[in-house]
């Protein structure tokens, strides 16, 4: 549109806006003849979506939040190719798209925001849109990423659904009155789940819900009003649909699970009638009319409509939310006595009202035992238990749903403390929701043992392993407890508690817990619980080392979840390709690895999640393995940044990023900024993981080897010593993880000629890593291989030479690198001159094309070809060499470290015997 139209548009807009609505149409013929002004302003001022402080905006503030540059079909943004308009509304415009850069072929639905044109609300939609990132369920549009416009406009990527709106789906396909009652119960249940996760949808309303042509209903725009709405920095100003709103949230109040209770009563109501009896912005806070009321004279159920479903669409949509259902399961509930010809709670038929439903009930025993009075005494008895199990039943549901309400209150970012209007980080919600938990359902034992479970793996997933341990740990108990007598949610709790132990580096207590719920679970229990406990046992089998156990253990998972047709499984299909991924890495098969990651990063359709933060921090980690370190480093900076803006720098998700960046600059020979960022890890580490467990060994070992690197072998050694006492300690002395540590620490030992020491640790791991590894395990061979170092450097050559035949050769070029220096000094020492220059030059070939030509692995082989090359009287092919490892040296270590001291003794030397000729 144009800037004259633009014009009209806007003296239009402000001559009217003011005015009642039913004096809009006059208004906007009289004020203009064009086609197009008429609409724009009409849309303007019959939004179905609009900000709740819209209704006496002037168009200026209108058009800064209504309007945003015009994108057409066929432009891109990002890597998304518009390939249709879908719909326009208040809150943004849809296009179809497509993805246009061949990483991989998905079309999607884009939504472009209208209203959010804010530098810092456009950064907090960012943040905000994490939450709905994660949520993944059945029957719910995913919300994969979003970015903004080249003009500063957000939008969001979400999952493209082909469908038709409720109302006209219903309509259609002619439902009659059950059918739409058992429909609408699908579409509530969906928003129960989506409420345990804590994600209010907040626009709720039949176009926002599409059913499939399988009859299956998918929900849009999950959590986006409310999404928008946290993102804004004003209260009175959010996003919903009038006709459908809750009181409170029209009020701009605080909302819960209730307010979505409230529209999806009246989605109720229109359901029940096949008429739409919502109201306009100007009486939306009138009572919704009962269905009955709204329904056509002819309708086949009208008369139906009246007492109890009347009943229920009124307390579902009354206006005082403490007369409302407080939770969709409490509506759900009643619904489904209704359908069951049981007394609803929503209505006081008086005392004969049970009666009469028992007697519609049961109508054929009541006719066979009329007038026997032993059986009428049973009967009445029956009565009193289903009155007796609803009431219990409505108790559950009210405690759950005040519970809720509480979290959602708490999560509310506009909640004020001492210190003013403050967000609580999703870390502050869960510590007060698992405080809060056991106090306000201690009384009823399975919504406790469930929301234990919940509350764990969503400490899990924020990096916060010892709450995760302990709320996992309540909640197997709660669920085992005979009052309870869940096994099957306690065989899915174990197999969360499984990963846990395994990420705590225990991977033999991770398969104990594994085959526990296996067991629990038996041949016959849910194939979900059954994969899921598959794929946690072969992570353990992974953190083991037996890769090829592990592998089978992923592939019956596999099977299991592609046989599994009534639940959505595809978040659970997602970890399965990421741990697969970690296994073949781990493996050292390097192209399997980043098959699997690329695959589980193009099933996330560019959605910034954990597990997606994961899959390219592992990528990253490939490429530096492969010597492509300006691929690699691009990876981990996007990932600290985006760790930090998810999770808050106090999360095991930046400890992560900072492994990465620490391991990527050894590697590629920035030693100093190598040794900031395991200086920040290990730090950060303390804080969350404390100073005395496995995860903060892992960083004091991986610091270790930077100092080894730069000749600072005294503060090494100081770190694999404490590295190795607090696996000890933690594992035990014959755990892998702890015979890893002792290696490592007997390794620098031996390169500083301490070979009475290392000869001991490295023959003890030896044996420990031969008796709990497959043969072909990393840890495994590493350890063979540095027990045959120690043999050639203490003269025992036919010891090694005997060991060196009866090996094969290894899978992870690390360790065939490693082979390569030690049969070259083998050679040396047996006085093969050749060979032994012919593998040194080998090795040197080999580093340099792994890990880059300005690599410390490339120093390393450039120096003992020089050594070699000067032992066999090759004194300017040795003095050429030197120079440029000396070169390489200066920037990879410390000034006066033993290498570099050891690099310049021998240039000297190298000039000695030249000039000797």
């Amino acid at each position: 549109m144009g800037g004259e139209r633009w014009r009209q548009v806007r003296e239009l807009f402000d001559a009217i806006c003011e005015l009642p609505c039913e004096q809009w149409p006059q208004a906007i013929a009289a004020g203009s003849a064009d086609p197009v002004v008429r609409e724009e302003v009409l849309q303007l001022l019959r939004s179905q979506t609009v900000g709740l402080s819209r209704v006496s905006n002037r168009l200026d503030t209108a058009l800064a939040r209504a309007l945003a540059p015009e994108l057409g079909v066929g432009e891109r943004l990002g890597p998304w190719r518009l390939t249709e308009r879908i719909a326009h509304g208040g809150m943004g415009t849809v296009f179809k798209a497509e993805r246009a850069d061949g990483l991989y072929q998905r079309t999607v639905a884009i939504k472009l925001l209208h209203g959010m044109p804010g530098a810092t609300e456009v950064e907090l939609l960012g943040a905000e849109r994490q939450v709905l990132a994660d949520l993944q369920l059945a029957n719910v549009a995913r919300l994969y990423d979003g970015g903004t416009t080249p003009d500063g406009h957000p939008y969001l990527v979400m999952e493209y659904i082909d469908g038709v709106p409720l109302d006209r789906w219903c309509a259609e396909q002619g439902l009659g009155l059950q059918e739409r009652l058992t429909l609408f119960l699908e579409v509530c249940s969906i928003v129960r789940s989506a409420h345990e996760q804590l994600v209010l949808h907040c626009d709720l309303k039949p176009p926002n819900v599409l059913v499939q042509a399988n009859g299956q209903p998918v929900l849009l725009d999950f959590g986006l009003a409310q999404l928008l709405n946290e993102a804004r920095d004003k209260r009175d100003s959010g996003y919903c649909t009038p006709g459908y709103a809750s009181p409170e949230l029209i009020a701009g109040h605080n909302v819960g699970a209730a307010s979505d209770v409230y529209s999806l009563g009246v989605m109720l109501v229109e359901i029940l009638s096949t008429r739409a009896c919502t109201r306009e912005e100007g009486n939306a806070a009138e009572a919704v009319p009962a269905a009955s009321a709204c329904a056509p004279a002819d309708l086949p159920w009208r008369r139906r409509l009246r007492g109890d479903l009347d009943a229920i669409a009124a307390r579902a949509c009354a206006s005082d939310i403490s007369q409302r259902y407080r939770s969709v399961e409490a509506l759900m509930a009643d619904l489904r006595r209704y359908l069951e010809l049981q007394p609803v709670l929503a209505r006081d038929g008086g005392r004969l009202y049970p009666l009469g439903k028992a007697l519609r009930r049961n109508w054929q025993v009541v006719a066979i035992v009329m007038g026997v009075s032993s059986l009428l005494a049973v009967f009445v008895l029956g009565l009193w238990q289903t009155r007796r199990q609803a009431q219990e039943e409505a108790v559950i549901a009210q405690q759950v749903s005040n519970f809720m309400v509480g979290m959602f209150e708490t999560a509310d970012p506009f909640l004020r403390t001492e210190r003013g209007a403050e967000q609580l980080t999703s870390r502050q919600l869960l510590d007060k929701a698992t405080l809060q938990v056991a106090r306000d359902l201690s009384d009823a034992p399975a919504q406790l043992a469930r929301m234990r479970a919940v509350l764990g793996v969503a400490y899990q997933n924020a990096g916060a392993s010892h709450q995760a341990d302990r709320l996992l740990q309540q909640a197997y108990g709660g669920f085992m407890d005979p009052r309870v007598a869940r096994p099957m949610d306690a065989a899915n709790v174990l197999a969360d508690l499984s990963v846990q132990k395994t990420l705590d580096g225990d991977g033999e207590q991770g398969m104990q817990l594994a085959a526990q719920g296996l067991d629990l679970v038996g041949r016959r229990g849910p194939a979900v619980v059954q994969a899921r406990l598959y794929s946690a046992k072969g992570l353990a089998l992974v953190n083991q080392q037996h890769f090829d156990l592990g592998e089978a253990e992923f592939d019956k998972a596999m099977a299991l979840y592609q046989n599994t047709a009534e639940v959505d499984v595809a978040a659970e299909i997602n970890e399965l390709s990421y741990n697969k991924g970690l296994m073949y890495l781990r493996w050292g098969r390097q192209a399997s690895a980043e098959r699997e990651f690329r695959q589980m990063l193009g099933n996330l359709h560019g959605r910034r999640t954990t597990l997606g933060l994961a899959a390219e921090m592992r990528l990253a980690q490939i490429f530096r393995e492969q010597g492509e370190y300006d691929q690699a480093l691009p990876l981990l900076q996007s990932g600290m940044q985006h760790a930090l803006e998810l999770y808050g720098a106090e999360s095991s998700f930046v400890r992560q990023q900072y492994d990465g960046l620490a391991d990527l600059y050894r590697d590629s020979g920035d030693y100093s900024a190598a040794e900031l960022n395991y200086q920040k890890r290990n730090a950060l580490s303390a804080r969350l993981d404390g100073p005395d467990s496995v995860e903060y060994s892992m960083g004091l070992f991986n610091y270790a080897s930077l100092k080894e690197l730069r000749g600072e072998f005294a503060a090494a050694e100081g770190l694999y010593r404490q590295a190795w006492l607090i696996r000890k300690q933690k594992l035990g002395e014959d755990s892998p993880t702890s015979l890893r540590a002792e290696t490592g620490l007997a390794t620098l030992l031996m390169r500083q000629g301490r070979m009475g020491e290392a000869g001991a640790m490295l023959m003890h791991a030896d044996k420990g890593l031969s008796l709990s590894l497959p043969a072909d395990a990393p840890g495994r061979v590493e350890a063979h291989l540095n027990r045959i170092d120690w043999h050639v450097r203490s003269g025992q050559l036919a010891q090694a030479q005997a060991l060196l035949d009866a090996m094969r050769s290894p899978a992870a070029e690390d360790l065939q690198l490693r082979l390569l220096n030690i049969r070259a000094d083998l050679a040396e020492r047996m006085g093969e001159g050749a060979q032994t220059l012919a593998l040194r030059r080998t090795a040197l070939e080999f580093a340099g094309a792994r890990q880059g030509r300005n690599s410390a692995a490339v120093a390393a082989a450039g120096l003992a070809l020089a050594e070699s090359l000067l032992q066999l009287g090759h004194a300017q092919l040795a003095k050429q060499e030197l120079q440029r490892v000396l070169l390489l040296m200066a920037r990879l270590q410390v000034s006066g470290s033993a290498d570099r001291r050891k690099v310049e003794g021998l240039l000297l030397l190298a000039e000695q015997n030249l000039q000797g000729r």
